[in-house]
């Protein structure tokens, strides 16, 4: 495996890490949930709200295969 793959896993594993460590620490602190902000911008049952979603998805998938292309 090449050193820029094992590094991409690394920085990869570190993010869930961190993620799974700072979530329960924003949670007590009062951070509404991305359903919470959703309901807010787009009202119940608003399908803007998974277009929303869908997009903002795409865009980070987007991010992340650009960022590995581009380390290849």
């Amino acid at each position: 495996m090449s050193e820029n793959r094992k590094t991409a896993i690394l920085v990869f594993g570190l993010g869930l890490v961190a993620t799974l460590l700072a979530l329960p620490f924003l949670y007590a602190l009062g951070l509404p949930s991305f359903e919470v902000v959703l309901t807010g911008l787009f009202g119940e049952g608003n399908s803007w709200a998974l277009v929303f979603t869908i997009v903002l998805v795409a865009l980070l998938l987007y991010g992340i295969r650009k960022s590995f292309n581009s380390s290849d």
